[in-house]
């Protein structure tokens, strides 16, 4: 794992690839002008033996006079080997030893034999015949290491400075280009620490790599808040949901026992035994439909996205209106709707939000009450209202209509129409309430059309 910091990391990388770049530019400039100054000299130590293969009766004549010819005014060393065996040496500092001796016999077709370096690399020489002398002329490389020496100092300094001076400005550039993830650093530690509202500031535009990293982290952070806050909020309401579903429980579940506890001690006269039984059947009753739909409320929370197949509006509300008035025959229920009206959802589902409507009017107005079921077509979507004329509702308990157990204590399970809510929320619809005191209900919803 690494340990080193990535501004410290990427800085000593930078700057570890230069100083290689730098090598081995400087490698092959210094081999390059080594080899380019050798060739040079060796240039002009043939054309010296060219020279002194022309004038070959005056070196073995004159050899002072003509060597000096070949000689002068450079730093040349000539050393002719005569045919008796003499040796004569002109030139500036020759070394102790003579390179003759040391060197490759010249070819015998006359021409210059091939260059070579003598004395432990400190002359360039070539040989020739002239005559039957022989003759070298070497040149001094002390000047070629000087120059090659030269360029690589100033190689080293020149690379030292370019290093240091790519240094100081990779370290500003990193600084300020790693300076969003110290915020983002800031951000999250603020965010462990408690403030959520915390968000990193939007840098660059969405072409950079800041600007995109940035905006990712703070979509990440508004979607963690809202899943934090949605958790919170289902909490809550688990916990309220928990303790109202307790008391709506304890009501029948306390009378069930009391009857059942007079009928155990025979403290009912036989008269009234049937009617004792029959309050605890319907406290029974009642308690098995607060079971039933708390079941059905966990259903929609667990699967909120239910079946998406046609459904014809207009035929489920003529059936639920036939079923509620089946239910109770002298109620005055009608329903208004045009021969079809299709959406998308899940039929049962449906037909349970028209059963708990029509449910509530039963349960909320007088047995003679009129009630219509109005189907129409909104634009796009398909609109459900079921409007009665009884006594309405105050404002305080329509302001929580749609909670679970807003009303519970009117004999039904007081979650009608929390279940209208959930189901119409799974199909994308829309939910309101309309009443007043004295004015009657009127609770529609509308649902995205087929085509929609």
């Amino acid at each position: 794992m690494n340990r080193v910091p990535l501004r410290r990391s990427l800085l000593a990388g930078m700057v570890a690839l230069t100083a290689v770049a730098l090598l081995v530019a400087g490698v092959v400039s210094a081999a390059g002008l080594r080899a380019y100054l050798l060739d040079r000299t060796d240039d002009q130590l043939r054309a010296g033996a060219a020279l002194a293969t022309q004038r070959v009766g005056s070196l073995l004549r004159e050899p002072g006079g003509a060597a000096r010819a070949v000689v002068a005014p450079s730093d040349y060393l000539v050393e002719i080997r005569h045919p008796d065996g003499t040796l004569t040496r002109l030139g500036a500092s020759p070394p102790a030893a003579a390179l003759l001796d040391r060197a490759p016999a010249p070819p015998a077709d006359g021409g210059a034999g091939p260059a070579t370096t003598l004395d432990a690399g400190t002359w360039r020489a070539v040989t020739v015949r002239a005559g039957d002398a022989v003759v070298l002329i070497a040149l001094p490389l002390a000047p070629v290491r000087e120059t090659v020496r030269r360029l690589v100092l100033v190689e080293l300094a020149g690379g030292l400075i370019v290093l240091l001076l790519l240094a100081g400005f990779a370290r500003v550039l990193l600084v300020r280009g790693l300076r969003p993830l110290d915020r983002i650093t800031g951000t999250a530690t603020a965010i462990a620490g408690g403030d959520l509202d915390r968000r990193v500031p939007v840098e660059g535009s969405e072409r950079t790599e800041v600007g995109r990293l940035t905006r990712a982290v703070d979509g990440m952070l508004a979607r963690l808040q809202s899943a934090i806050a949605a958790r919170a909020r289902s909490e809550e309401r688990l916990r309220t949901f928990v303790a109202d579903a307790s008391h709506e429980l304890r009501t029948p579940l306390t009378s069930i026992r009391g009857y059942l506890h007079l009928l155990r001690h025979d403290m009912v006269e036989p008269a009234r035994r049937p009617e004792v039984l029959r309050r605890g059947d319907e406290e029974a009753t009642r308690m098995s439909r607060i079971l039933d739909d708390l079941l059905y409320l966990a259903r929609l929370d667990a699967e909120p996205r239910l079946g998406r197949e046609p459904v014809d509006l207009a035929e489920v509300a003529r059936e639920s209106v036939a079923d509620a008035l089946a239910v109770q025959p002298g109620r005055p229920l009608r329903v208004t709707a045009p021969p079809v009206a299709t959406v998308r959802g899940d039929a049962d589902a449906l037909r349970q939000v028209l059963a708990n409507l029509l449910a509530n009017v039963r349960a909320h107005t007088p047995a003679g009450t009129p009630a219509v079921v109005d189907v129409r077509r909104r634009g796009d979507r398909v609109e459900v209202a079921v409007r009665d004329e009884g006594p309405g509702m105050p404002p305080e308990l329509a302001a929580r209509a749609f909670d679970r157990f807003s009303h519970g204590g009117t004999g039904g399970s007081g979650l009608g129409l929390a279940i209208v809510a959930e189901i119409v929320a799974a199909h994308d619809g829309e939910l309101g309430l309309e009443t007043a005191e004295g004015a009657g209900t009127r609770v529609r919803f509308r649902l995205p059309g087929a085509d929609s």
